[in-house]
């Protein structure tokens, strides 16, 4: 992974952290710092969505079947050209960063997944840089130390640690070390401090000896639940952010939701339920609605809508069944694209909440109730987390004057007859 002049990626768990990107725009490189990348791809500079969609397509197609930097090069100059974008920094420079950064990311991210599987064969990583005299000082430290995969250190220091950083890990068994005659590392997570940027003056925080912004383990944080990544979303300027969720990928939600509602509905029907604690993202709050939130004081800890394997089924098997107020299965697979695309929004004033309806061929409403920052507990790849999360916790099937009810308030859309 020394070089930029790799083929096609190694493995499938590395396209697939790509491919799952959410693209976001940007005006200047620290637009987005941190864990954000994890799942969003940006380019610095890039502050229209076209440019982004034009970048992600080049660097998806050498990543999936194969290419070179200067392949690179070539798409870049014409994107350059198209779109008439001024950047910043030596051509040479500024494409061996974008390729590199996301290459190597990808990468990265695809093999924490591949190790985070086998954890219990292979519960240690060995931190390696490559070997040369363009390695960092602060990386080298590093070299050659064991820690358990599990250890809080990873959350810190999995490579990459800073731009065109060109480190890895390896994965070890308890075998393994003994043969090699390795032992655990002793070393602290190093220490939080301030840096100031030359240009901007501004000053920054980051953990000693890795770059700005990249003191977080991109694995870790790609395999995080949608729910965390809402929370990072917040932190994204407006605007970009409003761009970024025009663009979304239904699908990305759509296909995992309607499994699920599948799952569940399944278990109805032959009488058991065994809800795991199994949630799932359905989309995010729209800038629209969050801003409208904002104007009653309330703040959302995070942008994603999430829905509860156990609330599902409840909603499939809801004892409004004898009055024809149940959502039908039809209609709960379909709650991503009502997330994204509602008819309307209301605030309920007098138990707080986001309404989200959708209008039905019969002219009622199918109605889903979002409560903000509930703490809900949560399985993702066997590991549990416990955050205060946006969750569809009821729904029905109502009629268009329950809607126009004095209680709520309309912040988007339309209620009709």
């Amino acid at each position: 992974m020394s070089d930029i002049q790799v083929g096609s990626m190694p493995f499938r768990e590395a396209i697939k952290h790509f491919q799952e990107k959410l693209l976001i725009p940007s005006r200047q490189w620290d637009d987005l710092l941190g864990p954000v990348n994890a799942k969003a791809f940006t380019v610095a500079g890039a502050n229209k969505l076209d440019i982004v969609s034009d970048f992600y397509e080049s660097i998806r197609s050498l990543v999936e079947s194969g290419g070179t930097l200067n392949d690179f090069r070539k798409d870049f100059d014409n994107i350059v050209a198209k779109h008439g974008w001024s950047y910043n920094g030596k051509r040479g420079w500024r494409t061996r960063v974008i390729l590199q950064t996301n290459k190597n990311s990808s990468y990265m991210a695809g093999k924490w997944e591949q190790m985070w599987r086998v954890r219990e064969a292979r519960p240690f990583l060995q931190y390696k840089d490559v070997g040369d005299e363009r390695v960092r000082e602060s990386h080298h430290f590093w070299n050659n130390k064991v820690f358990p995969i599990d250890h809080p250190i990873w959350k810190v220091i999995y490579p990459p640690n800073d731009w065109l950083c060109r480190c890895n890990v390896r994965s070890l068994s308890t075998d393994d070390m003994e043969e090699e005659g390795l032992s655990v590392s002793k070393a602290d997570i190093p220490e939080k401090i301030e840096v100031t940027d030359p240009q901007s003056g501004e000053v920054r925080k980051t953990h000693k000896g890795i770059g700005v912004g990249w003191d977080y383990n991109v694995g870790r944080e790609w395999l995080a639940p949608e729910a965390l990544f809402g929370q990072k979303l917040m932190l994204v300027p407006s605007d970009l952010r409003e761009a970024a969720l025009d663009n979304l990928d239904l699908n990305h939600f759509k296909k995992p939701f309607k499994s699920m509602v599948n799952k569940v509905a399944y278990q109805i029907a032959k009488g058991k339920v065994n809800a795991s604690g199994n949630v799932l993202a359905a989309g995010y709050i729209s800038n629209q609605v969050l801003e409208e939130l904002f104007e009653r004081q309330v703040y959302p800890v995070g942008l994603a809508v999430v829905a509860k394997d156990a609330d599902i089924a409840h909603m499939l098997r809801s004892t409004k069944s004898s009055r024809g107020a149940t959502v039908p299965m039809s209609v709960a697979s379909e709650i991503p694209d009502i997330v994204t695309n509602p008819d309307a929004v209301l605030w309920d004033k007098e138990d707080p909440a986001l309404i989200y309806v959708r209008r039905l061929a019969n002219g009622q409403y199918a109605k889903f109730v979002i409560r903000l920052n509930i703490k809900t507990k949560m399985n993702v790849a066997k590991v549990r987390f416990n955050e205060a999360l946006n969750a569809i916790k009821t729904a029905g099937i109502v009629k268009w004057e329950d809607l126009n009810a004095a209680r709520y308030e309309l912040i988007t859309g339309d209620i009709s007859r």
